[in-house]
């Protein structure tokens, strides 16, 4: 069942998966957290949650070599987006991870503004 937002507007679902001490600081933004361990089991436990409705899963780019099958089997379809995060937190990677999120979910749910790009006036 989709998380409530305004009344009569569904707000996305929205999971981050990958190593726990990675994505257990996601859940301070109200994110849905799933620890799992890179490995060949990775895409089975990301693939239900596809299946269990998740609009948006972020995995760690540690889990991309897994998941590759995975993301070309939904690489053209609305949902789920299935996105890479970025481990390195480079304030550019931070704002084009923003700008991900806002698009995907239609809200900006890490707040404040996203720090310009380098080399952006």
């Amino acid at each position: 069942m989709p998380i409530e937002g305004r009344p009569g507007a569904a707000v996305s679902r929205v999971a981050v998966v990958g190593r726990h001490d990675a994505v257990v600081p996601f859940q301070g933004a109200g994110l849905e957290v799933f620890p799992v361990e890179p490995g060949p089991d990775a895409s089975p436990q990301v693939q239900a949650l596809v299946h269990r409705g998740y609009d948006v899963i972020f995995f760690t780019e540690d889990m991309l070599p897994h998941l590759a099958a995975l993301l070309e089997r939904h690489r053209r379809s609305a949902t789920p987006c299935l996105v890479s995060l970025p481990l390195g937190g480079t304030q550019q990677a931070v704002a084009r991870l923003k700008g991900i999120v806002k698009r995907a979910v239609g809200a900006d749910i890490f707040g404040g503004e996203a720090p310009p790009a380098k080399g952006a006036k």
